[in-house]
């Protein structure tokens, strides 16, 4: 069977919602996830953020990595997630596009275990793309992930304050 058979359109936000909350939660070893905005309502829910606590807290080798576009948009609210992260630095980091990338990436990825990816066009488009069980299309994917990654600072807006 072909990846591109196993696409699969994910419409409006409580479709997205609940295709990121279980695909977090079958999440074994890292999660990629590139957000424009790092969406509260997608990516701060207690059950999204038990999901990340269960794989960030299951072994030494989980990893968890963020790239954001617009940190201080994420950062107007409370988010569990950040806060999450700032509790367990060594397995949870973030990071923010470089400034040369943030006009022309506005999409959002979630990558599990370089098997599985979701993928939104822009953070107001309403529909999205999954496909599980997918390796080939995950690791493409996770390719150009940490090609972002390695190019962008951290998010000092996103650690904790050591007082």
């Amino acid at each position: 069977m072909s990846d591109a058979a196993d696409v699969v359109t994910l419409e409006g936000r409580a479709a997205l919602a609940s295709a990121l909350l279980a695909l977090a939660g079958r999440a074994e070893r890292d999660v990629l996830l590139l957000s424009f905005d790092f969406d509260r309502a997608l990516y701060g829910s207690e059950a999204f953020v038990d999901a990340i606590k269960r794989l960030a807290l299951s072994s030494e080798r989980a990893r968890i990595r963020v790239l954001i576009n617009q940190p201080k948009t994420a950062m107007s609210s409370g988010h569990r997630f950040i806060e999450l992260g700032r509790r367990l630095p060594s397995r949870i980091e973030f990071r923010e596009l470089s400034d040369e990338r943030r006009a022309t990436q506005r999409a959002d990825w979630l990558i599990v275990d370089q098997r599985s990816v979701i993928e939104r066009s822009s953070p107001d488009a309403l529909c999205a793309r999954q496909q599980c069980d997918a390796p080939m299309p995950a690791r493409a994917k996770a390719k150009a992930f940490m090609a972002l990654w390695d190019e962008s600072p951290g998010c000092l807006e996103f650690r904790a304050l050591g007082i």
